[in-house]
């Protein structure tokens, strides 16, 4: 057991789940053709201007990795920034400073860097809040209702927030991921950014086929039976309970801010059938008929 793993086993409750390495079920298949039309699309759409460096935005899950490599192999000049967002999982943050950065000093790639977060600005919450950091608890805490599949504000605040104006941000989402990225294009511009997706038509099986045949490392979290990874307590996942089981801490988090909710609800004259922060949680967490429809067909974080 390495040091990375060390860690996890004892800051973690991951140890409690089944553990399978991908490497012992995972097939292996040819790649070539895939991965040279990715490395050209790296070279194609780099950022040539010299005021600029070209950014990935790199989540720690298998699909960024998989970016990080093609870039890595191509050849091309560019970081990776990571944007975190107070509820990602202790083991995806452990990997990234104690697993991949080493391996990347190693190969002579790119570390990666966390950046801070954004501030509330005056106008932002009335201005109680100004000059304090935006995070999920602190947004939670903010606002009348929790996000939701169609009302994702933290998204947007914490996990879209990787470049400026003018940059060039390359990203791992995959056509494959779900309905709403099906239609995606490999170049497409947003928020006044050039968006990148060099994998953009790999599958599963082959963002897996590739990083294992580079022998990189990933997050262990793959080898106790996560698939997708994300935000611990995400609206878009259907696993929310699972989770606060595996990270009771974050559930004591949540509970807190909602309290805190129900005060912001309470402090703006607004009506709620909310009476504590456990009905909220019972909402948020699908245990109810409501909140069951609302979430039909949502991906998982696992």
């Amino acid at each position: 057991m390495n040091s990375y793993e060390e860690r996890i086993h004892k800051n973690t409750n991951i140890k409690l789940l089944n553990h399978r390495p991908r490497k012992d079920y995972q097939p292996i298949v040819e790649m070539q053709t895939f991965i040279d039309n990715s490395i050209l699309i790296c070279k194609e759409f780099q950022n040539r201007d010299p005021e600029r460096i070209t950014i990935l935005a790199f989540s720690g899950g298998k699909d960024s990795l998989a970016t990080y490599l093609v870039m890595a192999l191509s050849g091309i000049k560019f970081k990776a920034v990571y944007s975190p967002t107070s509820v990602d999982p202790p083991e995806l943050i452990y990997y990234i400073k104690y697993s991949f950065d080493p391996w990347a000093e190693s190969k002579g790639y790119p570390a990666i860097e966390i950046v801070k977060y954004n501030k509330f600005t005056k106008n932002r919450a009335k201005g109680k809040m100004e000059g304090k950091e935006i995070t999920m608890m602190s947004l939670l805490s903010n606002r009348a209702l929790p996000p939701t599949r169609r009302m994702r504000y933290c998204c947007s605040e914490l996990k879209e927030r990787t470049g400026e104006i003018g940059d060039t941000v390359f990203t791992g989402v995959r056509n494959a991921e779900s309905k709403g990225r099906k239609e995606r294009k490999a170049v497409e511009f947003f928020e006044g950014k050039i968006m990148i997706r060099p994998i953009l038509p790999w599958t599963d099986v082959q963002v897996w086929s590739f990083i294992l045949s580079q022998e990189a490392p990933y997050c262990i979290l793959y080898d106790y039976g996560f698939d997708r990874l994300g935000c611990i307590g995400c609206p878009l996942g259907s696993n929310q309970k699972r989770e606060f089981e595996i990270y009771p801490m974050f559930k004591q988090i949540y509970l807190n801010c909602f309290k805190n909710m129900l005060g912001y609800r309470k402090e703006n004259n607004m009506e709620t059938e909310w009476e504590t922060p456990e009905d909220v949680m019972k909402w948020f967490i699908g245990e109810s008929d409501k909140k069951r429809e609302e979430i039909e067909g949502q991906c998982s974080m696992f």
